[in-house]
């Protein structure tokens, strides 16, 4: 699946795969990195309790992760037409199983067909630490001065995983960004987090909100071309910083792997009270691009 875009081949790839249970956990780890060395594989996986209804693992060639957004997304997408989930029009809410928790699902449907997954993401969480600038330069590739031209604070915000957001002043900074990955690796083990945020405001298309680039070298990929859960901790940031406006609705849209020829958006809704959030949401569209069938060792 191409997730995150209507683009075949663009956005960021996932690839489903059903009927895996029973498979041993290095078989799947294995088999996800001969799918996909460079993203993430999600097996769906049957629910065996009331809580939920539908179970899913996310594995990247390194190892199982908790949760991933931009998998959950292709998941459903995957789905139409199997019979597995009951696709009600025009919406339906799907409970969901990761090692994240239970995350609730609501699903466009259309003629039996999915056109829109939206998934409510943790409430966002913080961590204080000090970042030095002059190491961040570094782990970029990019002068202080470009670092810092933006003027705004760094901040590292979960709705899923930490990562460290990190505001850029242009694309043409963006695009110059040169990261030393076995640097960043270190420096985002030791603060505990899963990655690195870059951020502009400045954007390829008119009516959208940020253009992002995401790196997680901490679980094997230097860049994802499109991650859901890093566009949720973005807009809480945005939010946060009032660069846009707290509302009980704040729609954002995040565009990311413009500089990848993998172009896609992440629609993220942040709800807030008394400027303060309690609800994010991010969803998007996929498009199926491979289908077939996988021995199993």
């Amino acid at each position: 699946m191409s997730v995150f875009t209507s683009i075949p081949y663009g956005g960021n790839p996932a690839w489903v795969v059903m009927g895996a249970e029973g498979v041993k956990d290095e078989d799947l780890r294995n088999l996800a990195n001969d799918l996909n060395p460079v993203s993430d594989t999600v097996f769906v996986l049957p629910e065996t309790t009331s809580e939920a209804d539908i179970n899913l693992r996310f594995f990247t060639g390194t190892g199982e992760i908790n949760f991933s957004g931009h998998a959950s997304i292709a998941t459903y997408f995957a789905l139409s037409g199997e019979n597995i989930l009951n696709l009600k029009e025009p919406e339906v809410t799907i409970k969901q199983r990761t090692k994240s928790g239970i995350q609730l699902v609501e699903l466009r449907v259309k003629e039996n067909k999915i056109t829109r997954a939206t998934m409510t993401l943790t409430k966002p969480n913080y961590l204080d630490i000090e970042i030095n600038p002059v190491q961040l330069s570094r782990i970029l590739g990019i002068s202080q001065h470009d670092l810092t031209a933006a003027n705004l604070p760094f901040d590292i915000i979960s709705t899923g995983f930490y990562d460290l957001i990190v505001p850029i002043k242009s694309i043409e900074i963006m695009r110059h960004l040169n990261p030393d990955y076995t640097f960043m690796n270190n420096f985002c083990i030791r603060l505990g987090i899963h990655g690195i945020i870059a951020f502009t405001q400045e954007i390829f298309e008119t009516g959208d909100t940020a253009f992002m680039r995401h790196f997680a070298p901490v679980v094997g990929i230097n860049e994802d071309p499109i991650s859901g859960a890093a566009a949720g901790s973005l807009g809480c940031y945005l939010i946060r910083k009032k660069l846009i406006e707290p509302s009980n609705f704040s729609r954002i849209i995040v565009e990311q792997g413009y500089l990848q020829n993998r172009q896609g958006k992440v629609y993220v809704h942040v709800e807030c009270s008394r400027d303060q959030i309690f609800r994010v949401k991010v969803g998007g569209n996929a498009v199926l691009t491979f289908t077939g069938y996988i021995l199993t060792p």
